[in-house]
């Protein structure tokens, strides 16, 4: 199946929210990409310049982003925001951060292997230029592995225009996220 991922936008002109009750994945993962959407380097680990926090990593103009889930639909929220929003440490198992540099616009969340299944974001607020992801992660360990066709894992990505800065763990408590940082 190809085509937009059902969302649901919802927020102001300081923060734009947009939740995917079911958002695909495989392989445990999936990507924030730049508008190249055909890309052939995906932001995979181990990627020359990249970043990380374990259950996150970057490279220039992309992201990829662990789940706990191998296979199915994952409950995400991607929130965009004017300045730097509160982590959700009391909502979320696993809290971690690293920057992102944007070169072309828009920026889309992309199921793995691309295949046209996609949530475009709205216009960065700061245009191209570094961005901080705050990376939310919930029930991992329930979810680690199996293969659903309901959400059993919840995140929520947090984007903000912010300089470059090192990768940072806020809050690491699931053995998945614990695994990801040692690799």
């Amino acid at each position: 199946m190809t085509g937009k991922i059902e969302a649901v936008v919802s927020g102001d002109s300081e923060n734009t929210y947009i939740h995917a009750a079911e958002f695909p994945v495989n392989y445990a993962q999936f990507y924030l990409l730049d508008r190249n959407l055909n890309r052939t380097v995906l932001p995979v680990p181990k990627a020359p310049g990249e970043a990380h926090a374990g259950i996150l990593r970057t490279v220039r103009g992309g992201a990829f982003l662990v789940t706990g889930l191998n296979k199915g639909v994952v409950d995400l929220t991607v929130s965009v925001h004017a300045g730097e929003p509160e982590p959700l440490l009391n909502e979320y198992d696993d809290v971690v951060e690293v920057s992102l540099q944007i070169d072309i616009e828009p920026v889309h969340v992309s199921a793995w292997g691309g295949g046209g299944r996609f949530i475009t974001l709205p216009t960065m607020p700061a245009g191209p230029g570094w961005y901080r992801l705050r990376y939310h992660a919930r029930n991992m360990d329930q979810a680690f592995d199996l293969y659903s066709a309901v959400p059993i894992d919840s995140f929520h990505l947090q984007i903000w225009a912010e300089p470059q800065s090192d990768p940072e763990v806020l809050q690491i408590t699931s053995n998945q996220a614990q695994y990801w940082l040692s690799v």
